[in-house]
């Protein structure tokens, strides 16, 4: 079973460790970054790309202070690897660079939930062409991020990520407090990807109307829910979000129109396919059954039943739970539901 965990470390360089997978699958009990959008998901040369970055602390020790911290400056490394990025920061680790942080001229750094970067006009243009002649002309650009519940600083030299994050006595902090990774957003001259469309939720059967939805969320504490008002409102389970606790059923609203047409499968290949779309379930308190559910094959088409069930813990007071849509050319969505255990 791939656990998030595992999908973690995959996709966030392993530039903090990864330990054993113990707490259950969309329980968020540590500082975690759960999802980047991007204003395009495929950019025009020349584009300003904004990023949003939806983030949890839920470690015993919070709240308190979180830096986020953006970095760009990387365009068609070798490979189109985010790797082959490390020659961009290779001023910084070995101590030549100047600035905040002694990053390398080149580097832009930018500070909280929100990031824009522009994609060069020649990012398509400079790039060699694909070897495979059916594939259209493209650039790529990586943006590298962190989230700290610490002191930003310099890395040390030879480190895989030019900043550190270290706690009050300078110890470096390890990934339950650090969380580093990247996204890579796309250009196109003629294709366009939008990000998925949330439009509701429904929550144990029941529409409701979701506390928030994309940047709406960014950094907004969960608020206390009117139960006699008929907000969303359950009982406690002694048992803490165990398999035996009453289960009720969530499901972000998804519209259809989130499956786009690979356009470029289609004029590359002659493929007539649409996305693969997915959804992810994560809580602050409780558990759910399943914490990834498709939402559409890029052959068998749309999938009604991505919806899963959501335990209750034992603590009693708000809580959040998210689903966080994405399609497989880098699109994404979320939208959170606040729930009062009572």
């Amino acid at each position: 079973m791939i656990t998030r965990r595992t999908l973690a470390c995959a996709s966030l360089l392993a530039l903090v460790g990864c330990g054993p997978e113990l707490d259950r699958p969309g329980e968020v009990k540590t500082l975690r970054v759960l999802a980047v959008q991007k204003s395009s998901a495929y950019a025009k040369p020349g584009e300003t790309v904004e990023l949003s970055m939806l983030w949890h602390d839920g470690s015993p020790k919070a709240p308190r202070p979180v830096s986020v911290v953006w970095l760009s400056g990387c365009f068609n490394p070798p490979a189109d690897l985010y790797a082959g990025c490390g020659a961009v920061f290779a001023q910084s680790a070995a101590g030549g660079g100047s600035g905040q942080f002694g990053l390398p001229p080149g580097v832009e750094l930018g500070f909280g939930d929100q990031f824009e970067f522009t994609m060069p006009a020649d990012v398509i243009s400079s790039r060699p062409p694909p070897a495979d002649p059916a594939v259209p002309p493209y650039g790529v650009g990586y943006v590298f991020f962190a989230a700290c519940a610490g002191a930003l600083g310099p890395a040390a030299p030879g480190a895989a990520f030019p900043l550190s994050c270290k706690d009050a006595a300078g110890r470096a902090l390890g990934s339950d407090d650090f969380v580093a990774g990247y996204s890579a957003t796309y250009a196109h001259d003629d294709f366009r990807n939008a990000n998925p469309i949330i439009t509701g939720f429904s929550f144990n059967g029941v529409s409701v109307v979701p506390s928030c939805t994309d940047v709406e969320c960014l950094s907004v504490a969960p608020a206390e829910r009117d139960c006699s008002a008929g907000e969303p409102c359950v009982e406690a389970c002694s048992k803490d979000g165990d398999e035996d606790c009453p289960g009720f059923e969530i499901r972000p609203v998804i519209a259809r129109e989130s499956a786009e047409v690979d356009e470029i499968a289609k004029s590359a290949y002659g493929r007539d396919i649409s996305e693969q779309v997915w959804v992810r379930y994560y809580t602050s308190g409780g558990s759910v059954d399943s914490d990834a559910r498709l939402v559409n094959d890029a052959q068998a088409g749309w999938n009604e039943q991505y919806e899963t069930k959501y335990r209750a813990p034992s603590r009693k007071g708000p809580v959040s739970i998210w689903a966080v849509v994405h399609d497989n050319r880098g699109g994404v969505a979320w939208t959170r539901l606040d729930v009062q255990i009572r």
